[in-house]
Parts: C-alpha cells; structure tokens; sequence
C-alpha cells in the first residue's frame, strides 16, 4: 500500500512541477512582448511606408530608424551605450553617437 501511495504522490509532484514550469514560460513569453525581433522589424516597415506616403519627412524617418533599428540588427547597444554605425540605401556608413 505505501507503494503504491509513493507513486501517486510523485505523479502529483511531476504534474505540479510540470504545470509550475508551463506558467513561467507562458510568463516569460508575455513579458517579452514589444522586444521580439519581428515586431521590431514591423514597426520599423510600417514608419518606412509611412514616409513613402509622405507622412513622415525623410529627416523624421531617419530619426525614428536609429532608435528602432538597433533593436532589430544589432539587438542591445554595445557596451558603453554606443550604437554601430547604420548603413544606408547607398551602403555609406553613419554613425551614431
């Protein structure tokens, strides 16, 4: 009898322990939320379209584009807070301090 008591209480602990894990990923995945890679890389197609269309000036989208394309390329800054430098449509290096 005690065995068979062993082997639900572990079947117990191996479900807690399951469904303990199950949360913290589902938790973790939420908190990510607007850092993705892909949804950086949208926003940053959508400001592109919006210069197209006009709505934004040239000087604006460049501006909106070294704070977000960072975070889509290279991902954090490098130590020391500084930016590598962007490339732009004609392949010239900028820099970005």
């Amino acid at each position: 009898m005690t065995v068979n008591a062993f082997i639900v209480s572990a079947a117990l602990l191996a479900l807690v322990v399951a469904a303990g894990v199950a949360a913290i990923v589902a938790i973790r995945s939420r908190m990510r939320g607007d850092d993705d890679q892909a949804t950086w890389e949208r926003k940053l197609a959508d400001y592109k379209n919006l210069r197209d269309e006009g709505v934004l000036s040239e000087e604006e989208y460049r501006n909106i584009r070294t704070l977000v394309e960072p975070r889509t390329r290279f991902g954090a800054p490098a130590p020391g807070g500084r930016h590598p430098p962007s490339v732009d449509a004609a392949g010239l290096e900028h820099g970005r301090d």
